[in-house]
């Protein structure tokens, strides 16, 4: 009897622990499933990006997928051992370390666009049905330096204008201030412009009018930077401009002056040649002028009457 009761406590304790092996082999998996970490990443433009996974494959029959929002950039699946490759993109591929069991995605030249959640999901597909194993999410953001240039411009009016242009740089938060000697110029005196370009970088340009050329700087902060830079726009360069819309100017006006003598002289001699044209050939002509002081030679006035003047034309009689 003794012996039955002890078979019958041990085949109840085998029971129990099985159904705790079994509870705890549920509870690994689920908290698989539930395990959702995620992270952050900053690159710039053009670099690569190494997204991990948290999870060690053991057992074959898994599959690893690099997941976004709007699409599947890779995928591949454990078989024997090895790892197969059913489709990843050209800008992505997978990496497996087998001497600390990790893996994890790169995905290469990445721009502004790429901005966004980036997930790996590991499941279990054999045998079925599939169970999802784990999943970690990781937040890439891509940012570009300011490509930054500094430059002046004759604005209308004649205003002598310098131009900041700090070109595709992403996020948008940037800071850019005027400097004159090393000071910071008083933000109310600059015109700024702020352009969305279609890689969907930003594009930000500030004008300054400016009376005289000392030393303008652009001071440029971004959170593409280690730390603010400042671009120098020297006085040499800026006179030189002066210089050289002086001489355009001189240039221009010299040859408008050419150009109304020539039309001047091509007037002249047109109207001298209209002249000469009208006047008809072989025909002799006497001015009234002329006829009148014949006229007046003969006329007499006589003192006699009233006093008037009349005149009296003489006649040449025959003796």
């Amino acid at each position: 009897m003794q012996f039955l009761k002890y078979e019958m406590i041990l085949s109840k304790c085998n029971a129990v622990i099985t159904c705790a092996w079994m509870l705890l082999s549920l509870f690994s998996v689920a908290g698989h499933a539930l395990f959702n970490s995620s992270s952050v990443q900053t690159v710039h433009r053009g670099m690569s990006v190494n997204i991990s996974c948290n999870y060690q494959p053991i057992n074959d029959g898994l599959t690893v997928e690099l997941q976004t929002a709007n699409s599947k950039l890779c995928s591949v699946m454990k078989s024997n051992k090895s790892w197969i490759n059913q489709s990843c993109r050209n800008h992505c591929r997978f990496i497996w370390i087998p001497e600390t069991v990790q893996m994890a995605f790169e995905v290469s030249n990445l721009q502004i666009n790429d901005t966004g959640i980036y997930k790996c999901v590991v499941t279990k597909i054999i045998p079925p049905p599939s169970q999802l194993l784990g999943e970690e999410e990781t937040f890439v953001q891509v940012i570009a330096q300011p490509n930054v240039f500094v430059s002046h411009e004759r604005a209308l009016g004649g205003f002598l204008t310098v131009v900041c242009r700090s070109e595709g740089f992403y996020p948008s938060a940037l800071e850019q201030m005027w400097m004159r000697n090393g000071e910071f110029q008083n933000a109310s005196l600059t015109y700024s412009i702020n352009k969305t370009n279609s890689d969907g970088s930003f594009t930000f340009l500030s004008y300054l009018n400016i009376s005289d050329c000392v030393n303008y700087s652009c001071w440029v902060n971004h959170s593409s930077l280690s730390q603010p830079t400042i671009y120098h726009m020297s006085s040499t360069d800026c006179y030189g401009n002066k210089g050289t819309n002086k001489g355009i100017a001189l240039v221009t006006s010299a040859l408008l002056i050419l150009t109304m003598l020539m039309i001047t002289i091509v007037c002249e001699r047109y109207r001298r040649g209209h002249q000469s044209s009208v006047s008809p050939v072989g025909l002799s002509v006497t001015s009234e002028l002329g006829l009148y002081d014949d006229l007046q030679t003969e006329i007499l006035y006589s003192t006699l009457g009233d006093h008037h003047p009349v005149p009296a034309f003489a006649h040449s009689f025959a003796q």
